[in-house]
């Protein structure tokens, strides 16, 4: 007579089976009637007597009434020959000469949580939506113990053959078709045993605990380099606190850039350049490091190690088609490596990653851009680097997200241009003058898309540079040299030059470096002034920094006197309606001719600009056109030029 636990267990059994394996019409087919319904899982393996030495494992540990009773189990049954095999690879005499802690780690990866026949398998990959959903449907979770999660266990049935063939060669570089476990054969007529709290599926071949990713990169040695960089930002944390408000206190390992890779629980894709990949990139920049790769700067690793992290679960074809949309938000070689069908060279196993090999090193988003010329020559900008270190003297250089970077020309100062205080030996205030001056030299545009350096005004964060004769001349005049004509660093969103000093900044917030201010301290547009003081908010508007921007066009005393007009008659809203002739708000309108084109001035008429230098011209709605001076004199909030003409 059945007792009554496993008349239970049976009920749940079969209950499980219908949930999962779909119509009843099926069972038949898939699920073999060879069951031993009356037997847990552990008495089914001793029963049948070839897996004495995995049943010797489990009684060892304890785990003979959790195994056969406590919860419901898919397990993957190794016959003798395959643990002695196993344990043997690690360098064991026998199975009993390995510390409990292996045989542990032995057994969990082969119980997986939950009844799973090859059907249900099937079943899951073939309803899947995508081919991307197809790619992650067969995965299972193996026991979990305690605070140690359970591994990630892959299946790959005769469906996934027939459409992702090669995923499985490129992953395991080999197998026939078939039913599988990562790259382990289930045998073809030893499978869906049924037991009172589960199913068993006996191994052909054996299967190896697959190790955390970051134990698998330091196992292979082709990606040693990359591993022996991921291992610099490692750390130790304490556990979590319970209920009880008791801290674990097993240190558990982490990684302080990118994902944690020594967490079973985050699943991730991984490009990792080989060793020769790594040492080919930066060989060109050895002499600017120290001359090793143990020079490589460790903010340059850490840009590396995370560009070649892919959130979540790819494979090949997968990143060849490109069609997710994480994929698509995600990391570099979606616009760094197109062709990643022919970089991939090869793979290496790990249970919470797919590891793909490259034959490149792909460019993380700050080496692919002018950041990165920092980075890669800091001997020869040592101050530069200090600076991008300890201050945000970077920002804006590079867009991280979506390696779509802002267009910049950088312009920097080799060491020995740069003198003393060296960045770490100055005064707090005169460290932010200095950072100011550098970002002076961040010219918002690249310049090889402009056609190389011409006379034309620049912008940057403190104003416009203007270029001219192989000079570059700041607000006040001064100007420094530019070295060379041919950059010292390219890259997508720009390239680095070399000059032979510091620019001034403009201060957006200085009232006395205002258009106002500026205007008021020109003699011969005393007349002007006098008649913006008149013209009702005018005069305020001008003297505010770092609200409007606006282009003067401002008559000289001569040419007022030359027109006849007497402003002192106007009235103040006559007066208010011809100063405004002579502004334009919201641009800066350089005699560069970098903008010719239609206006508005306050008054709201159109104006039109043309020309550039000797010929840069203003025209109103009238038709009259004026010559303008090229003055160009900057202040906080705008340009202005004198005329000598009105309109």
């Amino acid at each position: 007579m059945m007792t009554h636990q496993r008349l239970f267990g049976l009920l749940i059994s079969v209950a499980t089976s219908l949930l999962l394996g779909g119509c009843a019409k099926n069972i038949t087919e898939y699920y073999n009637p060879k069951s031993a319904i009356d037997k847990n899982i552990i008495e089914v393996l001793e029963e049948d007597g070839r897996f004495s030495a995995f049943v010797g494992m489990i009684d060892r540990l304890g785990l003979r009434k959790t195994l056969g009773e406590a919860a419901i189990y898919t397990c993957l049954a190794p016959p003798d020959d395959q643990v002695s095999a196993y344990f043997a690879s690690l360098g064991y005499a026998s199975v009993d000469a390995a510390p409990d802690e292996m045989l542990r780690m032995f057994i969990n990866y082969h119980f997986i949580s939950g009844m799973y026949y090859q059907y249900d398998i099937e079943q899951r990959y073939l309803s899947a939506s995508t081919a991307v959903a197809k790619s992650r449907a067969t995965r299972y979770r193996a026991r979990t113990e305690g605070n140690f999660p359970g591994k990630v266990i892959r299946f790959y049935t005769p469906y996934f053959f027939q459409y992702q063939e090669a995923d499985y060669l490129d992953m395991y570089g080999g197998g026939e078709p078939g039913f599988m476990v990562e790259g382990a054969r289930i045998s073809e007529t030893d499978r869906d045993i049924g037991a009172t709290n589960g199913v068993i599926h006996v191994l052909e071949t054996p299967l190896g605990v697959l190790p955390r990713t970051d134990i698998a990169l330091a196992n292979d040695p082709e990606t040693s380099l990359f591993s022996s960089w991921q291992e610099r930002h490692a750390a130790y944390v304490l556990g979590e606190r319970d209920e009880f408000g008791w801290v674990d206190t097993t240190l558990y390992k982490t990684y302080e850039t990118g994902r944690n890779l020594a967490d079973e629980n985050v699943q991730t894709t991984m490009l990792v350049p080989t060793n020769e990949a790594i040492l080919n990139y930066f060989e060109p920049y050895l002499p600017e490091l120290d001359n090793t790769i143990d020079s490589v700067p460790k903010r340059v690793m850490a840009s590396l190690i995370r560009t070649a992290q892919l959130p979540n679960y790819y494979l090949k074809s997968d990143l060849v088609s490109k069609e997710d949309n994480g994929l698509r938000e995600a990391r570099a070689y979606v616009y760094l490596a197109p062709d990643i069908a022919n970089v991939i060279t090869g793979s290496v196993p790990a249970s919470n990653s797919v590891i793909y090999k490259t034959n490149v090193l792909i460019e993380s988003a700050d080496l692919n851009s002018v950041e990165g010329g920092i980075y890669m020559k800091h001997k020869t900008y040592s101050q530069w680097y200090w600076m991008f270190e300890r201050t945000n003297l970077n920002a804006g250089l590079t867009d991280g997200l979506s390696f779509q970077h802002p267009p910049v020309t950088l312009l920097v100062q080799p060491d020995d241009v740069w003198g003393f205080p060296l960045a770490a030996d100055m005064l707090a205030e005169d460290r932010e003058y200095r950072y100011r001056e550098c970002r002076t030299g961040v010219l918002n545009l690249d310049v090889r898309e402009d056609g190389g350096f011409r006379r034309r005004f620049y912008p940057t964060e403190f104003g416009y540079i203007l270029y001219q004769g192989g000079r570059l001349y700041d607000h006040t005049g001064h100007s420094v040299a530019l070295l060379s004509d041919d950059p010292v660093w390219e890259r997508s969103n720009g390239a680095i030059f070399e000059i032979d000093g510091f620019l001034t900044p403009l201060d957006r917030q200085d009232a006395e470096q205002s258009l106002y201010a500026k205007l008021t301290a020109e003699p011969e547009l005393s007349r002007f002034v006098a008649a913006v003081n008149r013209a009702g908010s005018v005069a305020a508007e001008l003297s505010l920094s770092g609200f409007f921007i606006y282009t003067v066009f401002a008559p000289t005393n001569a040419a007022i006197e030359a027109s006849g007009i007497d402003l002192d008659d106007l009235s103040e809203a006559d007066l208010i309606q011809w100063v405004n002739r002579y502004i334009v708000p919201s641009r800066y309108v350089f005699a560069d001719g970098v903008f010719t084109g239609q206006l508005s001035n306050r008054n709201g008429r159109p104006v039109w600009v043309n020309g550039a230098w000797e010929t840069f011209s203003i025209r109103d709605g009238d038709g009259t056109t004026i010559l303008v001076s090229p003055d160009n004199v900057q202040g906080t909030n705008g340009v202005f030029h004198k005329i000598n003409q009105l309109f």
